[in-house]
């Protein structure tokens, strides 16, 4: 008898096998002339279907149904060929429908993916691991790699060891989605369980895990590729690996890497052995950092400039000049010319310790060298000439600058914004756009704007106009500047409008705004408390393809800690997390300045605790205010336990951190110690000032020692 029609529609086979019967009817319709056209040879097929129905023959008339189903065009055919095998009573058991989905997979995925839905997710059937691995490839295939992944952790649920090729598809899409860690995890369940994968694996997975910084995990998968696979690791390998610990600070895992690599007669090269150094300067591990150096001369590396410069740069940073200079006359030693950076580095470490002199020395050895200097260095010499209130040597100084063809920019404008009085930031902004006029564009300044016929209006708007057009013709890029100086002197003398119109002329003519341009006018807007239109401003940097730095987020953070709004503060760490951004020991800084003045010291040592967990190292500036912060609140003894922290990590006192720890010392009636602390300030070449000594006096007056 025919069996009625079930509930559900579907069934078909890939791989038909002529069937060996005692029946007379045949299985394949003769191929003729009349039978051309694919929709006659499907009616064809369903007339032998009937016939082998009506003898009786069910098992031949379902391979003949899926015969024709693996061979249609589209899903639809499909159907209509399902749909019809349906009404004549024909259902395949699970296991042929599970191989005719699985054969499916790569031939025709959406047909696959048809057939398994009706079957087994409508339907409710159970598949069997054999199907559930196939559908992990089609689902990927088709692009659904969330289902792909799901039915991937239902195998592994069951204890059943993916194949090569589903494992392969998982592995590929994670990677690509940048899913590393998650690729990593398969990687350490699946590896070894009766598969053995590629190469390719290795380096794949190697490089994710260390732009990710996920170093642990990499070391992990070096140690499974030798020990559970037997590769040896490629040249390439060894240096992902090596590059990916020295960014992530770990640089005893790198240099022990080197040492295996040398073992292994794979030699580093001078790049490697610079990026370790480069990290152990970093680290203030000088003494790591000159044995890596002369281990890469021994070996037959010549280090280079940036090489050397690493080296001058982390003893300058810890305050050894002398060393540093040491390091210079090793370059000159072995023939290496020394570079801009390396006498910036040199001056900037003067500058900051007050040395003016000895900075100007070296400019101007820099000049008779043939060396011109950049104008970051006329950047900091001009600040430490102005902190030493030598204000009219900045003037020479800027004339020198201009003399030697040296183009200004945003930064140097800043800096000398802040020396000149209040009233005076447009003219001065006039001052550098004719600079980089006449050294930039190689016009003549002067010639330009006699040339311009002057209107009713204010002749320095209209010069502003003239100057930036001039520049905009010449080069955009140094319209860039140009423009962001102008937007910052508009936005320091309060025009925030004008400074907006300016911002859309300058893209208007195509010029990319500067991260600095944007940070002027957030400063302006925090400034006027409107801190939801600086966040709307963020939004905005961002169809530039620019986004807020920590200086953004500190200019924000400062403000809000000088209106008190702490809380505000709090957020915008949470904030810089979220985007991936580690704030700065200044923002830190800034936050633990307001809850001192708030006599919230308690908080404020969480917060430095917070700083430190962050892996950020606390800078001159920061240990200042935490010792005002312990002082004035009146923890003194934890006050002398941080000075004596700082000195560990070798970072020198300054004269303002003396005075702060004396003078709590004072307060707290500890003047004997206070004065040890006097002594030792007299030696490091500070002279107390006429606070210090007040305090002292005041004391010894209080208790009657006069």
């Amino acid at each position: 008898m025919i069996r009625g029609r079930p509930s559900c529609k579907y069934y078909l086979s890939m791989n038909f096998r002529n069937l060996v019967t005692t029946c007379t009817v045949p299985l394949d319709p003769p191929t003729t002339s009349s039978f051309s056209s694919a929709s006659e040879h499907k009616n064809l097929c369903f007339s032998l279907v009937e016939q082998l129905i009506r003898r009786g023959f069910f098992f031949q008339a379902q391979q003949v149904i899926q015969r024709i189903v693996t061979q249609s065009s589209s899903i639809s055919e499909a159907i209509s060929i399902v749909n019809f095998a349906a009404e004549w009573g024909l259902e395949l058991d699970l296991a042929t429908h599970g191989l005719l989905c699985r054969q499916l997979v790569f031939s025709k995925p959406q047909l696959s993916e048809f057939l398994y839905n009706r079957k087994f997710v409508v339907g409710g059937a159970e598949p069997d691991v054999l199907l559930l691995d196939s559908m992990v490839s089609c689902f990927c295939r088709l692009g659904k790699f969330e289902e792909a992944l799901s039915h991937f952790n239902r195998l592994l649920s069951l204890n059943y060891v993916p194949s090569k090729v589903s494992f392969n598809a998982i592995f590929r899409e994670l990677c690509a989605q940048g899913r590393v860690l998650e690729a990593f995890n398969y990687f350490v369940r699946v590896n070894g369980a009766g598969i053995y994968l590629g190469c390719w694996c290795f380096n794949v997975l190697m490089d994710g895990l260390c732009n990710q910084g996920f170093m642990g995990e990499a070391l992990e998968l070096f140690d499974i590729m030798q020990s559970t696979n037997g590769y040896p690791p490629t040249l390439h390998l060894f240096k992902t690996l090596f590059y990916g610990l020295c960014k992530s600070g770990w640089l005893v895992e790198a240099e022990l890497l080197i040492r295996e690599m040398e073992f292994r007669s794979l030699y580093p090269d001078k790049t490697m052995y610079t990026s370790l150094i480069h990290g152990y300067c970093r680290d203030r591990k000088m003494k790591m950092a000159m044995q890596a150096l002369f281990r890469m001369v021994k070996i037959g590396c010549k280090p280079d400039t940036f090489t050397l410069n690493s080296l001058i740069h982390g003893f300058v940073k810890l305050g050894l000049v002398e060393k540093g200079w040491l390091v210079y006359k090793l370059m000159e030693d072995w023939g290496i010319q020394p570079d801009v950076v390396t006498f910036h580095i040199m001056i900037g470490k003067y500058c900051q310790e007050g040395k003016v002199d000895s900075a100007l020395m070296i400019l101007n050895s820099m000049v008779s060298s043939n060396l011109s200097p950049s104008v970051h260095c006329y950047t900091v010499l001009s600040s430490a000439l102005y902190r030493n209130g030598r204000l009219e040597e900045v003037d020479g100084l800027f004339k020198g600058m201009l003399d030697n063809g040296i183009i200004p920019d945003h930064v140097l404008f800043l800096t000398l914004m802040k020396m000149y009085p209040k009233g005076h930031e447009l003219q001065l902004a006039l001052n550098i756009l004719e600079t980089i006029v006449k050294n930039g564009c190689g016009c003549d300044p002067s010639v330009i704007l006699a040339s311009a016929e002057w209107q009713t209006s204010s002749n320095l708007e209209q010069k502003f106009e003239i100057v930036l057009k001039e520049i905009s013709i010449s080069d955009l890029n140094l319209a860039g500047v140009a423009f962001s100086i102008v937007i910052s002197a508009l936005c320091e003398t309060e025009n925030f409008c004008y400074a907006l119109d300016y911002l859309h002329n300058m893209v208007s003519l195509g010029c990319k705004p500067l991260l600095f341009t944007y940070n002027s006018l957030i400063r302006r807007l925090c400034k006027e408390r409107l801190f939801e239109d600086a966040m709307s401003l963020i939004d905005h940097m961002k169809d530039y393809s620019l986004f807020p730095n920590t200086t953004t987020y500190l200019i924000i953070v400062n403000e809000y800690c000088r209106q008190g709004n702490v809380t505000a503060a709090y957020h915008i760490l949470r904030k810089m997390r979220q985007v991936g951004l580690k704030p700065s020991v200044a923002i830190y800084d800034s936050i633990i300045r307001c809850l001192s003045r708030e006599k919230r010291i308690c908080e404020a040592e969480v917060v430095f605790k917070m700083m430190l967990e962050a892996g950020m190292d606390p800078d001159k500036k920061f240990y200042l205010t935490m010792i005002k912060g312990y002082s004035k609140n009146g923890r003194i003894l934890e006050a002398c336990e941080l000075f004596e922290q700082m000195v560990e990590n070798s970072i020198p006192p300054s004269s303002h951190i003396y005075t702060a720890l004396i003078r709590g010392l004072g307060m707290k009636n500890m003047t004997d110690k206070g004065c040890l602390y006097l002594g030792k300030m007299s030696r490091n070449g500070f002279l107390p000032n006429v606070v210090l000594y007040s305090t002292l006096m005041n004391h010894y007056l209080r208790v009657g020692e006069v």
